[in-house]
């Protein structure tokens, strides 16, 4: 039947994957944290000059890129674990997953950066305040806003970088206004998460799994299909 998106519902399916999934979250969560803490560690040791930096910026990019489209697909996974089980494997972002995920990161935050030298390069005055204020809250905005929608269909369709953007100002098209109140609701939360370390380590999980399971109901929303695990609980 057709589901329309319902942000008190994605709410609930996603405290519900979160309960029936702790312990592989958590897992998982914790040896995220540990491996990129790791590498860290070493690269702050090791950094002596402006290669070894540009090698640690590039290897910490790429490790934290792989952990959360690694998460992604495990939040999908779990998802789908109604109907069949999956293995190791199956959360292992591919290369071209990898590739297109931060081809779209550079590429915008590249634009975010010219865009605001750029601006910072003007006379100061009200035009570069207020251009700066517009530029900033843009970019802000995207990250924030589409990006993880961006990330999901690399993830579980497979776009391309700009394929994907163009996917996800579709899918949230239709439902803008409570698209706009779960990332109000999900705000709210990396706020008082990130008061204590303890909260910021269960925030920064549950937040990606509201995110993908408000993809798979986006997704939902515009096709005529039944919705299992909506309906389970």
């Amino acid at each position: 039947m057709y589901h329309p998106f319902s942000v008190a519902d994605t709410l609930k399916t996603s405290w519900y994957l979160l309960r029936k999934n702790f312990s592989v979250i958590a897992i998982y969560s914790l040896i995220s944290f540990m491996l990129i803490g790791l590498i860290s560690a070493v690269f702050l040791f090791l950094l002596t000059d402006n290669l070894s930096e540009t090698i640690g910026v590039i290897v910490m990019l790429v490790s934290v890129s792989f952990v959360f489209l690694g998460f992604i697909k495990l939040v999908f996974q779990l998802i789908d674990r109604e109907y069949y089980d999956f293995e190791f494997s199956d959360i292992i972002p591919k290369v071209k997953m990898l590739f297109s995920y931060l081809l779209l990161l550079i590429i915008v935050s590249t634009l975010s950066v010219f865009l605001t030298r750029s601006i910072n390069s003007l006379d100061k005055g009200y035009t570069q305040n207020i251009l700066g204020i517009l530029v900033w809250a843009f970019f802000q905005f995207f990250f924030l806003f589409y990006f993880p929608i961006s990330a999901c269909f690399i993830v579980d369709d497979a776009s391309g970088p700009f394929e994907s953007i163009l996917q996800s100002y579709k899918l949230i098209k239709g439902n803008f206004l409570k698209y706009v109140l779960l990332f109000l609701i999900i705000e709210s939360m990396v706020f008082v998460g990130s008061i204590t370390l303890v909260g910021i380590l269960f925030v920064i999980p549950f937040v990606n799994i509201i995110l993908v399971v408000a993809y798979r109901k986006l997704i939902y929303s515009h096709q005529d299909v039944d919705e299992d695990l909506a309906e389970t609980k």
